[in-house]
């Protein structure tokens, strides 16, 4: 196995590049030094050797103690692994060990597309792919010459791109974990959480930085199966608590939010009383719902529910809310919500004055703004609009990690001097601003979106989707829905609509941000920008190079970024618009299946038309046997056919002992010489001469 480890190493320093690059420089140190120990011949045996090897293990140790917090960290584990690895191909010396080492090697390599995602990483792989092949053909063809080795690899290499091309291009997209799978075909939820239970249904507030938070912990919450298409995910609400009270800076719920005698006492028992408070209800969509357990009563159910379901209840605020605590089980709801919605049958004084509280001495320049706007419009349709304006002129970016320090005049700070952060910022100065426009407001918590399991009817909610939107009062209109974040951030398939307000008769204004302290000026006309001149056109200057920039970005798109909306999108321009995740396997099934009998019809012709002439001189021979009364039979080996000629045909046993012993050479004893095969056809010649 000497020339072998030489490709073996190649692929292992290849496969673990991406590694080296990212992890502490003394790992690669470590881990080539303990390779170059295979080359220290009969050293390394010795106690020198093993004693060397402890001195790098135990380095890597103390490096990752000293670089990792954690010893189970990912990074501490893959530095571990990558130095027990190359310590062991330091000593490996059987075929078993070098096969032991490709096999950690196409570990290193998935493990290095991880870190990083872009075409020189897949170059990269396609590299690797090409080592990793070399390399077992050179286990497996100890003695081979690298040219013949490359050669082969490459033929392995090209006959399995169409295969790669074909699995790649149906194969069915699926975005985030594989066993998103099993969650949405009905393994459940919790058997793939952490064993402490969930929960973030126990909050009682919403702090600035808590969409945040619960961003960051990208747990499971709830799988929606859909009758039907799916809804585009901006337009799923997953509706949570809702937020009356703010006290400057946080927004928090009753001290006797969960008491269940008085949400019973306020719930909406049946049909008909929401079918009483339900103004508009459009878009119906009809669902099977299944929460984790979170430690609380909220069932997350999709703004906004047409119906309670059994052991559930909906809240006068319109949340679906089960009975009793989900601690320990799993809800599975039969459901019926509407997309689009205004509900509410009165506004009691009490609920009025909620949704209309300012707290003392906060935000003045919110208030000012929102007193502003009052004076200048008397619709609530209007107001809202004119905030829309606001947020789409003002220069308003959505930054969901961005921080506004706490303290006072948070909403101020935010609205009119940062103007950027997350959506728990923009949606309670959109809330304030409501209000002090006297506009009855409040704050929605939940999630919105989730992930679309490719080409089936499943939507896993994850924490990572934690949204807040606020609802406004119109009376004879009930609770509605104002999504702010639309206007800073489009969703993508709404972008074009969604990017700027909706006409209206009046002129559009834009409203000065002043400093703490100083009033907004009265909003004057929008200036109109001239229109830049479009560029003259080029005089044709003949055969151009490509645009390398359009070509890396077209790669970019099909390649590194070919997703579930990718290979929609790819099925629809080959007329397949309506196919599912079952139509991909089947295609891709019968698309590898006629590939590879493709592949088998071209050798068996190749195989039937173009015999090598080594196997037609040895058919030659043993017909010509046959014809002298020793017959070879199907299971005869060489060995045992020349021991019967032997016994058989003494005569001819000098003759048959040359032509057996060259053959076997040539054909098991790996020797490739063309001259062997000429000098081997030769002897036959003379030998069907002679007889």
């Amino acid at each position: 196995m000497n020339e072998s480890r030489h490709w073996v190493l190649l692929t292992l320093v290849m496969a673990a590049l991406p590694s080296f690059i990212r992890l502490p420089w003394w790992v690669a140190v470590i881990g080539l030094a303990g390779g170059l120990l295979q080359y220290a011949g009969t050293w390394r045996r010795g106690w020198y050797g093993r004693a060397a090897g402890l001195v790098l293990l135990a380095a890597a140790v103390a490096g990752i103690w000293f670089s990792f917090e954690s010893w189970f960290a990912g990074d501490a584990v893959l530095s571990f692994f990558i130095t027990v690895v190359f310590l062991k191909w330091g000593e490996a010396r059987t075929r078993r060990d070098f096969l032991l080492l490709i096999f950690a090697a196409v570990i290193l390599a998935a493990v290095g597309a991880l870190s990083f995602e872009s075409l020189l990483n897949l170059l990269h792989m396609l590299a690797v792919v090409f080592a990793l092949t070399l390399s077992l053909i050179a286990i497996h063809m100890e003695g081979g010459k690298p040219l013949f080795l490359v050669r082969r690899a490459g033929l392995l290499v090209v006959l399995g791109l169409p295969l790669m091309l074909l699995l790649f291009l149906t194969f069915p997209r699926i975005p985030g974990p594989l066993w998103d799978i099993g969650l949405a075909f009905g393994l459940p939820i919790k058997a793939l959480m952490d064993r402490t239970p969930g929960d973030h249904g126990k909050a009682t507030a919403l702090q600035p930085g808590g969409v945040q938070l619960a961003k960051q912990e990208n747990n499971n919450v709830l799988v929606a199966e859909f009758e039907g298409a799916v809804p585009f995910k901006s337009r799923l609400y997953w509706r949570g608590p809702v937020f009356w009270d703010y006290d400057g800076e946080n927004w928090t719920l009753p001290d006797d939010w969960n008491d269940r005698g008085r949400l019973l006492k306020g719930s909406i028992r049946s049909k008909a009383q929401l079918d009483r408070i339900l103004h508009t209800r459009d878009t119906p969509v009809r669902y099977t719902l299944r929460v984790m357990p979170n430690g609380g009563r909220w069932l997350y159910g999709l703004d906004v529910p047409a119906a309670p379901a059994p052991e559930s209840m909906i809240s006068e605020d319109l949340q679906l809310l089960s009975i009793r605590r989900i601690d320990d089980f799993e809800p599975k709801l039969q459901m019926l919500s509407y997309l689009d919605y205004s509900a509410g049958d009165r506004l009691s004084p009490e609920q009025r004055a909620r949704a209309l509280a300012w707290p003392e001495n906060t935000n003045p320049r919110l208030l000012a703004l929102g007193r502003q706007l009052a004076g200048e419009h008397r619709d609530a349709g209007e107001i809202v609009h004119q905030v829309y304006t606001t947020l789409a002129a003002g220069g308003y970016r959505f930054e969901q990690a961005h921080i506004v320090e706490p303290g006072a005049n948070l909403l101020d700070r935010f609205f009119f001097d940062e103007k950027r952060g997350g959506v728990e910022y923009l949606a309670g100065a959109t809330a304030m601003l409501m209000r002090a426009a006297g506009i009855p407001a409040r704050l929605v918590s939940g999630y919105r979106g989730g992930t679309i399991i490719a080409l089936t009817n499943f939507v896993i909610v994850k924490q990572a989707d934690a949204h807040a939107w606020v609802e406004i009062w119109q009376d004879g209109q009930g609770w509605s829905r104002v999504e702010a974040l639309d206007i800073v951030a489009p969703p993508p398939e709404e972008k074009s609509a969604a990017a700027k307000p909706k006409e209206t008769p009046q002129p559009a204004t834009v409203v000065e941000m002043k400093q703490e302290g100083q009033a907004a000026e009265q909003p004057r006309e929008a200036k109109r920008e001239p229109k830049a001149k479009a560029p003259a056109p080029r005089p044709d200057k003949g055969w151009t190079l490509p645009d390398w920039a359009s070509v890396f970005g077209s790669m970019q798109k099909w390649v590194i970024n070919y997703n579930p909306d990718r290979q929609m999108e790819l099925l629809k321009g080959v007329g397949l618009p309506d196919s599912n995740w079952a139509d991909l396997l089947i295609g891709g099934v019968a698309g590898v299946l006629g590939v590879l009998s493709l592949y088998g019809a071209v050798a068996w012709r190749r195989s039937r038309k173009a015999m090598d002439r080594v196997a037609r001189s040895w058919a030659g021979f043993c017909r010509r046997m046959a014809k002298q009364g020793v017959a070879k039979t199907a299971q005869e080996c060489p060995r045992d056919f020349l021991a019967r000629i032997r016994r058989e045909r003494p005569e001819l046993t000098s003759a048959a002992e040359d032509i057996v012993g060259r053959y076997i050479d040539i054909r098991y004893g790996g020797n490739h010489d063309p001259g062997a095969a000429q000098l081997f056809r030769r002897q036959i010649e003379r030998f069907l001469s002679m007889t």
